[in-house]
């Protein structure tokens, strides 16, 4: 059914999409859908309940878990069978594959979706504009309290890539893990630490409150050389996509058409997302966020074997782990390969 309550544009497209899918006569499969976290960058999962109609023309239900950010906890529950996807940093599941879990990715949705906040007392402090070249800005990071996801997850890879560009590694920071965006938006207004690196809208709070500030954007293209590293993947395993075969394809379709939808209108598909999930952001900063976030979304829910070797090789640079059970014919379905 059509939420009439969307504004004018979102009611549109959703009922270009129900008029789609009014066709599809036989139930829908339901599909268990955990999410690393609920933000812009997980938009075409998310859509699965913001808008039904889209994966209901393919016979599919989505049901949504939330991770709440951890992607170690997505991989556990997609193995212990609590969930049958999981939407996970790329880096994230090839790290599981490269230590023996038997995943496969059915789809990978988007490019870099990172964004690295620091304070606003610490940007005071550096005497660095946040207009400055990137590689000044990059430079700038070395010696601050940072944090981000694990080690090994797709925040971590890109941030070591980024201050490679500079000739600097994660070693040049005082790096640590935490995985909780209000308890990093908590630490950055008190001083705790200088700053974060998450996924785009993440840390919206304090760019809101004027406590932070976006000082490096993978999203907004600051990092042309990650441009192509495909940062989010959905995994399963692989008895269970033997065992259901045509439902996965079906999912797959779903969200290839999530992205075409969000790529087709972003306001529209937008504002559903945020009366959805984020109903109190700041309407400014929501329209940024989901902006760059759309623009990194893959077409076809699919990469390119460029794309997916350059993770690799950060990968290995970054961890000095063995890779190969990863590779692209090994690790990706081939609906979810561009070529």
């Amino acid at each position: 059914m059509i939420n009439h309550n969307l504004k004018p544009s979102a009611w549109l497209l959703a009922s270009l999409v129900a008029v789609a899918g009014a066709g599809a006569a036989s139930a829908a499969d339901t599909v268990r859908y955990g999410v690393a976290g609920v933000s812009a960058n997980h938009a075409p999962a998310l859509l699965g309940e913001a808008m039904p109609e889209i994966f209901a023309a393919h016979d599919v239900q989505i049901e949504i878990t939330d991770l709440r950010g951890n992607s170690a906890n997505c991989i556990a529950a997609l193995l212990s069978d609590s969930i049958d996807v999981c939407q996970v940093g790329s880096s994230t599941g090839v790290d599981a594959i490269a230590e023996g879990a038997d995943l496969k990715a059915l789809a990978v949705t988007a490019g870099p979706v990172s964004e690295l906040i620091l304070s606003q007392s610490t940007v005071d402090a550096l005497g660095v504009s946040q207009d400055a070249p990137v590689a000044e800005r990059i430079e700038a990071l070395r010696g601050l309290r940072l944090v981000s996801a694990a080690p090994g997850s797709a925040h971590y890879i890109t941030l070591d890539a980024m201050l490679r560009t500079a000739g600097m590694s994660v070693a040049d920071v005082q790096y640590r893990t935490l995985t909780d965006v209000v308890a990093i938006m908590e630490s950055i207004r008190n001083d705790q630490i200088d700053g974060g690196m998450w996924g785009i809208g993440g840390l919206s709070g304090v760019l809101v409150d004027g406590t932070g500030v976006r000082w490096i954007s993978l999203a907004g293209g600051d990092i042309p050389e990650l441009a192509e590293v495909p940062y989010v993947a959905a995994y399963a395993r692989a008895d269970w996509i033997a065992e259901n075969e045509d439902l996965v394809a079906r999912l797959h379709q779903g969200l290839a058409d999530a992205i075409a939808t969000i790529k087709a209108d972003p306001e529209a598909a937008g504002a559903v997302l945020k009366d959805r999930y984020f109903e109190a952001l700041d309407e400014t900063l929501w329209r940024d966020g989901f902006s760059q976030a759309s623009s990194s979304f893959l077409d076809g829910a699919k990469v390119n074997r460029d794309g997916w070797e350059l993770l690799l090789r950060l990968q290995a640079e970054s961890t000095d782990k063995d890779y190969t059970a990863a590779a692209y014919e090994t690790a990706i379905l081939p609906q979810a390969r561009a070529e």
